[in-house]
């Protein structure tokens, strides 16, 4: 029998199986991407022989699955095309624009989605911001705005998102590979409970002050949809709000019923032209979000995995009415990056597939993969290895279907 190397880089079809192998890469022809990973994976032997009938499951899966995977949005970079190259590398069916806010302070989550709104008080040097309830400058206009639907009169600025403006100059790159374009923006419940007036107090308590905020993010949201419609014509738009504050929904600290909370994401995401997400990265209580009419919700299934079945009655009424899940599988901490690897995750997903299919909804439909929460707060070497794995994952979670 041929030492196992040679086996390798001879590419040859009809050879007996060699029975074990472990941190080599595939050379030879007619090796999959996926048989060079387990090839070259940190899971030492036994490998799987390499006659021709245990190879096909890594180059002719099935032909019907689809797997798209996507991040959140932040990441850890500062130079604005070092992000732009991570995400196209990553995510060309599903590229996403990066917020950096390493980079600037305006890049932060309250900034940047809420610049040029009357009251906001922006300190750029103290890196603060709060809403000033008692200037009264601008209110006119934005509501004069608002009722014309003039939303070229709400952009996020170059100055707040330069990965956006960037990613749309960008996006003939993959040309020919893109399903989605993917935005994100801050929502109204998180807005309304972190951001805080004058008197330290969370501004979703001011009716009439939160009523500026909710129409300002859907209004921002719209031109954003619009613009990366006018660049990338025909494409469909991926657009996520990330609610981090939906943790504590539920808590005695924030008393905001089910119907209010309800109704606050329908009043933001009504008439976008875009299939509208909506990203928590903690255990909340989804059967507020799962009676919004949003078309995507997305989790944290590497740390709460479970958390979402518990809502079985609520979670089927969603899928019946054609809402999707977007699983959060590859973590976002340094810590979980540092212990994992792929086949843990290719694992962890059919876990989620197998529970999303005892809810009744079908188990071979297009999927949208994601990071548990976004990367912004990792150091750029684990941030790249966490989309590396995001990247592979769709192969390797065929691979192990195969096995």
């Amino acid at each position: 029998m041929k030492p196992f190397m040679q086996v390798l880089r001879s590419g040859a079809e009809s050879l007996p199986c060699e029975g074990t192998a472990s941190r080599y890469l595939g050379e030879g022809r007619g090796f999959s991407m996926s048989a060079r990973w387990r090839l070259s994976s940190q899971q030492p032997g036994p490998f799987r022989c390499l006659c021709p009938s245990c190879l096909t499951p890594f180059r002719d899966y099935d032909k019907n699955w689809s797997m798209l995977v996507t991040s959140i949005g932040s990441l850890p970079f500062v130079d604005v095309d070092a992000a732009i190259d991570a995400v196209l590398a990553c995510c060309p069916e599903i590229p996403f624009w990066p917020q950096l806010p390493k980079r600037s302070f305006w890049e932060s989550m309250y900034v940047q989605c809420l610049e040029g709104i009357p009251g906001l008080v922006i300190d750029g040097e103290a890196e603060t911001v709060y809403v000033d309830t008692r200037k009264t400058d601008g209110i006119e206009r934005f509501y004069e705005a608002f009722s014309a639907g003039n939303i070229d009169a709400f952009p996020v600025s170059e100055r707040a998102a330069p990965g956006f403006y960037r990613l749309l100059e960008r996006l003939p790159e993959v040309s020919g590979r893109i399903r989605y374009v993917k935005g994100q923006l801050t929502g109204p419940f998180t807005l309304g409970i972190g951001l805080k007036d004058e008197k330290d107090k969370p501004i979703i308590y001011d009716g009439a002050y939160f009523d500026i905020i909710k129409k300002a993010i859907r209004m921002k949201a719209a031109w954003m949809v619009k613009a990366m419609k006018s660049r990338c014509p025909g494409t469909e738009v991926l657009l996520f709000f990330d609610e981090p504050a939906m943790v504590s929904f539920g808590s005695a600290f924030v008393p905001i019923s089910k119907e209010v909370a309800t109704s606050l994401f329908d009043e933001v995401i009504e008439g976008l032209d875009a299939t509208v997400g909506i990203h928590c990265c903690g255990n909340t209580d989804w059967s507020v979000l799962l009676a919004t009419g949003v078309d995507l919700i997305n989790y944290d299934a590497f740390n709460f995995m479970d958390t979402l079945f518990y809502f079985r009655p609520e979670l089927s009424t969603f899928l019946a009415r054609g809402g999707r899940v977007a699983p959060g599988i590859v973590p976002s901490s340094g810590e979980a990056l540092g212990r994992v690897v792929l086949t843990d995750l290719a694992r962890l997903w059919h876990t989620f597939e197998r529970r999303l299919s005892e809810t009744g909804s079908a188990s071979k439909q297009e999927a949208v993969v994601t990071t548990a929460c976004g990367l912004g707060s990792l150091d750029e070497s684990d941030a790249r290895h966490a989309l590396e794995l995001l990247k592979h994952l769709p192969e390797a979670a065929q691979t192990e279907t195969a096995g």
